[in-house]
């Protein structure tokens, strides 16, 4: 095939060809009943493979399962449920709580690519946006894939991991109606306050004491009394803008039903969450909040035994509305304001609102006094498909077609206002109150997504063979309205063949030649083919017949995936590798000339990186070994172990000589290897009338940088080559200087390493001197933390049910990970830029006799300062700190009304249910410093507490 075929055209022509239908595995048909087989448990592209035919590491979750964690965004609520997916919620904002996840770990470095799983609902590529606000109700499955195995026939998009998405499709039953409805409030989980008025004054008078090399201090002991009775401010911020509860409110119903010939499965859900901002009730103001409605139709038909059609749409309407001030701006005043510069209003009547020069942003006033913004969402979705099966031809050859749209509009519209400051009685930064003005509607973007497949497959068993394979082919065009008219295209041409051999020996071949705009013509092609096999040892005569072993497989898979781009506009071009092989510049900047002070600056266009028409997707080698096991017929054990080895990562080539002129230059050089195990394990037993499951799942994956392309360091333990990406780097603390370190001049005595951090004094922070060459410097920096992703997570816990009632625990957890406190310095570093001190900086070093202070035995942080302290504050162990935790990821008891109390009133199930999601957690970063392990900065991470019912008719 001509490798510089434009992508585009054969999009445009294969369009017309295509008929529209869905790529997902279809139901089985068996006289008149259609029904999925209870065999049909590894669902991926192309086709769905049974216990025995199935070589891959995939596994799957139900959406009624997911249902029982409480979470308005989807992702979040699979945290702790499959093997080998992890996942971060980095905030709870209302319509901003995003997750972050990983399939297998960290597999590859920079550029962001470390997190781009990628997601496919009912067969066609989606953004996260879109899975984020899916709703629980809507979902059939959750599948994800993890080997070459599964992962093969994805091409350039298989590097990371798939999420495979199925949505509830209607049933050949009486039609039911399912109404589930649930109320919550939801907490902080946590919030790191600063200290108050009085105690940040006595920390304050022992800082500006250690500037000035005596006691000197600040606060006179009358002023620090007034703070302590209230006659000075001493505001804590975060009662002032944050309330206690905020309400959450989530209601759908489901229609179901269909016979033969048609079936039907509708959702409508509508969503409410209220935030913390304690904005109070006025046409002016408004709380961070989200309105969602969801709907989803998904049609099936069957016509004259041979066609089989789908007709899918979806769609939201989501309004969100918060003040108008940004709110992790918000959240890092109320972090930095300390508690005496002034009350929230500067008069008796709560009218005017405070504000200086230095604190011009009174949090109160940011909430309430600048009006609001809004934004609207609509989504909609569709997915069209049309299935032939042409058994006529040969028994067990199908063809099907599918079409799929996506489009993605948003709008802004927003009134403001702003306030006057006021400090005594007289405004300082700005004189005047402003009335409310419209600020008129706004674009936020549209988006538009199609995407084409034809597949041609064939089905059959006959004696002991069973074959499945398929061959396909997927159009997708992206096209958005950025400030560049972005827009990506790729095309797959993918297949699998899958042989089973009386339902003991299993071999399957999947491959894929994907091509990619994203790089230079004659460059956009690539091959990734993977092979596996599964060996069921149980079916075998010498296991068959025993009471024990009930199920026992081998599986092993290896192959070859891809990694491209995912850059959706030219800002983001360079950094995720699209369209390297083009040369871009700034139009305004310009470069220095001459080899000496002073240089001459040029203005005018520079490149904004250099062009590689070299410029690849990275490749992934994967190789999986792994077992199914159950025994008993009550315990089912499951594990995996993989090998990762990924090469030609994009990377930026430093190892170039500064006289190149410009060393931003990506290209194919990067290694890194990522490897690790996942377990799964359930037991379920009956104990009278007791039913009971318990299980545990365990996920470990450690990478390691094989080359970076760095700049040769001094000393090997100075490199990030050899390590694992995202380690912490820095300084080895040991201790801190003490008097006897110094001369009475104030120079260090002979021995005693010199900072060249800058000036020390006795209480600052003390280093290894890893080199022995009398300087603490670049020289003496080494690993000194884990990367923040934890390298094992897990989850356990069980079910009970009795007479009725049940009962649902899951706990959550993560082993082996830091948390470099320097990257929140606001609430780590007491005083810096005029702003606040926490409880952490109550241990800090100090030594004034004469006052009656000294603190230097059992000093837990450095002397304080009001200035800056560059030695105290670089990257270093001292702030390195363990992040392992563990948390109760949900807990519920529900009761099931008996058919007894019900059925006269035509009621077929009912349930009441009571559901706390995240309301416990035990972490070392948590109890010392008032961090949440996984959301540490902002706004909070929530802990959420919902009763709520389900109906079905």
């Amino acid at each position: 095939m001509n490798r510089q075929y434009n992508i585009r055209k054969l999009f445009i022509g294969g369009l017309l060809m295509v008929i529209t239908f869905n790529v997902m595995a279809q139901d089985l048909i068996s006289g008149d009943t259609i029904k999925i087989t209870k065999q049909n448990i590894m669902l991926g592209r192309l086709f769905s493979t049974d216990k025995y035919s199935n070589t891959s590491a995939s596994v799957t979750i139900s959406g009624d399962k997911l249902n029982k964690t409480v979470n308005p965004n989807l992702m979040n609520t699979m945290a702790g449920q499959l093997p080998g997916l992890s996942i971060r919620q980095s905030n709870g904002i209302p319509g901003s709580d995003n997750a972050g996840w990983l399939i297998r770990g960290i597999g590859s470095y920079g550029f962001g690519r470390e997190s781009e799983s990628k997601l496919f609902v009912d067969g066609f590529e989606v953004n996260a946006e879109y899975l984020a606000y899916l709703t629980s109700a809507e979902i059939e499955s959750v599948t994800v894939l993890k080997d070459a195995a599964s992962l093969a026939v994805f091409g350039m998009r298989g590097s990371n991991g798939v999420i495979w998405i199925e949505t509830k499709r209607g049933k050949v039953a009486k039609p039911t109606v399912t109404i589930q409805l649930r109320g919550s409030l939801q907490q902080a989980v946590n919030i790191n306050k600063p200290l108050n008025s009085y105690d940040y004054g006595v920390l304050y008078n022992q800082a500006i004491s250690n500037d000035n090399g005596a006691w000197t201090p600040g606060y006179t002991d009358g002023e620090l009394n007034d703070y302590k009775n209230g006659t000075l401010p001493n505001v804590d911020w975060y009662d002032e803008v944050l309330k206690k509860n905020a309400s959450y409110l989530d209601a759908n119903i489901s229609f179901n039903g269909g016979n033969r010939i048609a079936r039907y499965n509708i959702v409508l859900d509508y969503f409410n969450q209220q935030g913390l901002l304690n904005t109070g009730d006025s046409k002016d103001v408004s709380n961070a909040k989200m309105d969602r409605f969801n709907l989803r139709t998904n049609f099936d038909f069957n016509m004259f035994d041979i066609f089989e059609a789908k007709i899918d749409l979806g769609g939201r309407i989501e309004n969100s509305k918060q003040p108008n001030y940004d709110i992790n701006a918000l959240m890092n005043d109320l972090a930095s304001y300390p508690s005496n510069i002034y009350n929230p209003y500067d008069n008796e009547e709560d009218e005017h609102f405070s504000g200086t020069t230095l604190y011009p942003n009174n949090p109160l006033g940011s909430i309430k006094g600048l009006g609001w913004r809004s934004s609207r969402l609509r989504i909609l979705q569709g997915n069209f498909a049309l299935k032939e099966k042409l058994d006529f031809l040969t028994e067990g050859l199908y063809m099907q077609q599918a079409f799929s749209f996506y489009s993605r509009t948003i709008s802004t519209y927003n009134k403001t206002k702003n306030y006057a400051r006021y400090m005594n009685g007289e405004t300082t930064t700005t004189d005047e109150t402003t009335s409310m003005v419209a600020g008129g509607y706004g674009s936020g973007g549209m988006n538009d997504w199609k995407q084409a497949v034809i597949t041609l497959g064939y089905s059959h068993e006959f004696d002991k063979h069973a074959i499945n394979s398929a061959v396909n082919f997927h159009l997708s065009d992206y096209k958005g309205d950025g400030r560049f008219g972005y827009k990506y295209h790729y095309l797959n041409y993918n297949g699998r063949i899958n042989y089973v051999y009386d339902n003991k020996y299993a071999a399957e071949f999947g491959a894929s030649y994907f091509g990619s705009d994203s790089y230079a013509p004659g460059n956009r092609w690539g091959f990734y083919p993977a092979v596996s096999l599964g060996w069921t040892i149980s079916n075998e005569d010498f296991l068959k017949s025993n009471n024990v072993v009930n199920f026992l497989k081998f599986r092993a898979s290896a192959g070859k995936t891809g990694g491209a781009d995912s850059g959706e506009s030219l800002s983001t071009f360079a950094s995720n590798g699209r369209f390297l092989y083009q040369q871009y510049y700034y139009y305004t900047g310009g470069f220095n000339t001459g080899n000496n002070t002073p240089y001459k600056w040029n203005s005018g266009l520079v490149p904004m990186f250099m062009a590689n028409k070299d410029a690849f997707a990275e490749k992934s080698m994967k190789y999986n070994v792994g077992f199914d096991l159950n025994i008993f017929k009550k315990l089912d054990f499951t594990v995996d172990m993989f090998l990762d080895k990924r090469s030609d990562i994009l990377t930026i080539n430093q190892t170039n000589m500064s006289y190149y002129g410009k060393n931003y230059y990506q290209s194919n050089i990067g290694k890194m290897t990522n490897k690790g195990f996942e377990a799964n394990v359930s037991y379920t037993d009956k104990l009278d009338k007791v039913d009971y499951t318990i299980f545990g799942i365990a996920s470990y994956a450690k990478n390691k940088i094989d080359y970076y392309g760095e700049v040769p360091t001094a000393y090997s333990y100075n490199a990030r080559t050899g390590r694992s990406y995202g380690s912490i780097m820095g300084l080895v603390s040991d201790g801190f200087y003490q008097l006897n370190d110094f001369n009475a001049d104030g120079s260090l005595k002979d021995g005693v390493a010199i900072s060249s951090y800058g000036n020390t004094q006795p209480g600052d922070l003390k280093y290894k001197d890893l080199n022995n060459d009398g300087y603490i410097d670049d020289t003496d920096i080494t690993k000194i933390g884990d990367p923040d992703y934890p390298q094992l997570t897990y989850s356990f816990g069980g079910q009970v049910r009795f007479n009725g009632f049940d009962f649902n625990i899951m706990f959550r957890g993560g082993y082996k990970s830091s948390v470099n406190l320097m990257d929140y310095k606001n609430q780590f570093v007491a005083f810096m830029d005029n702003n606040n001190a926490y409880k952490v900086a109550k241990g800090a070093w100090a030594y004034f006799p004469e006052q009656g202070i000294d603190t230097r035995a059992n000093a837990t942080y450095p002397r304080l300062t009001t200035v800056n302290n560059t030695n105290n504050y670089v990257n270093s162990s001292f702030w390195v700190k363990n992040n392992d935790f563990l948390r109760i990821q949900y807990v519920e008891l529900g009761y099931n009304f008996s058919h007894k109390l019900i059925k006269t009133n035509g009621i077929k199930n009912l349930r009441l249910f009571f559901n706390a999601t995240n309301p416990m957690t035990w972490s070392k970063v948590l109890k010392e410093y008032d961090m949440d392990p996984e959301s540490y900065y902002g706004y909070p991470a929530l802990k959420t507490f919902t009763v709520g019912f389900s109906l079905t008719l």
